[in-house]
């Protein structure tokens, strides 16, 4: 068994290499020219990225106060490629210093649901783009402003978008929140609107219940629409599900998600983007390993990427 073992992982390693060099070639080609020379680009809080100051991202992690390490991870990795980066909490801590709706709140929906409201009032003149994400979760910031600017997405028009689930009452489409959504400015004011009056029950907070329910129940009811997030081939750029489970098992153990999944494809598994946007880590300390990939591996052949590190030296 242990040597068994030892080729599972050697496998589940290499795969994740794979994917993760890909990835890290995909945001290298966004940033250079066809032609090897270096595209137009600002520098920004030290973010070489073209888009940075035109499609600014307010990234929001709700996390239990409990157990605090695994947001610090995404701050310490990719939450320096945010415009804004924001941690809701139910207690105080140094590092994250999160916004605390509640003392001692562990309610997942209360600290999302508050925590938007807090998002728009204090940072709307900040931010174009709200991304919620677990803390958990490794975000390839460039790449989902890349396809914001690809698909013309404007921050003006009510939409949100990530993974999309079925309502199979409804056959509407729905945003799965554990692979990360995003919503635009105009979607989020029409959110906190509703969601402030107290005559209104279809956007009021009920604790404990399911997030992406409530959140598309309240969006739906304010006239914002689920846009496609998928890349120009219909792959899929939020994962729904950590790498493991979708290199290793596929559909074969995750029924449920092939059964909800709306667009349905004949295929093993969730066809992955190569300019993919959210990854389920089921490993946290991970992270370090996803951000070497993405953002410090030198492919040969390729000019070598900036980094938050390289362009502040």
């Amino acid at each position: 068994m242990g040597a068994q073992r030892r080729v599972y992982y050697a496998a589940y390693s290499a795969l994740i290499l794979l994917l993760l060099t890909v990835l890290s070639f995909n945001i290298t080609g966004n940033l250079w020219g066809s032609k090897g020379k270096l595209a137009p680009m600002r520098i920004s809080k030290g973010v070489v990225d073209s888009l940075y100051d035109d499609i600014r991202i307010l990234c929001m992690i709700p996390y239990n106060y409990n157990h605090p390490s695994t947001a610090k991870y995404a701050k310490r990795t990719w939450g320096r490629h945010c415009n804004v980066l924001l941690f809701v909490s139910g207690d105080i801590d140094d590092e994250l210093e999160p916004y605390v709706p509640g003392i001692n709140e562990t309610d997942n929906w209360t600290l999302v649901h508050r925590g938007l409201l807090h998002a728009f009032e204090a940072y709307k003149d900040e931010a174009d783009w709200f991304l919620k994400v677990e803390d958990s979760s490794f975000v390839v910031l460039e790449n989902l402003r890349y396809m914001i600017h690809s698909k013309k997405f404007v921050p003006t028009t009510p939409i949100y978008f990530g993974h999309e689930l079925e309502n199979v009452y409804a056959h509407k489409p729905f945003v799965f929140s554990r692979s990360g959504y995003v919503i635009s400015h105009e979607a989020l004011r029409r959110y906190v609107d509703l969601g402030r009056d107290p005559k209104d029950d279809h956007c009021q907070h009920l604790e404990g219940f399911t997030e992406e329910l409530e959140l598309s129940r309240c969006l739906s009811h304010v006239g914002v629409t689920v846009v496609d997030s998928r890349d120009e081939d219909g792959n899929e750029t939020f994962m729904p599900v950590p790498m493991s489970h979708h290199f290793l098992e596929g559909y074969d153990n995750i029924s449920w998600l092939k059964n909800l999944t709306y667009h349905k494809v004949d295929k093993a598994t969730v066809p992955l983007s190569k300019r993919a946007i959210t990854f389920r880590v089921g490993y946290p300390p991970e992270m370090y390993d996803y951000y070497y990939f993405v953002y410090r591996l030198q492919l040969f052949g390729l000019p070598m990427q900036s980094s938050p590190e390289s362009s502040n030296q």
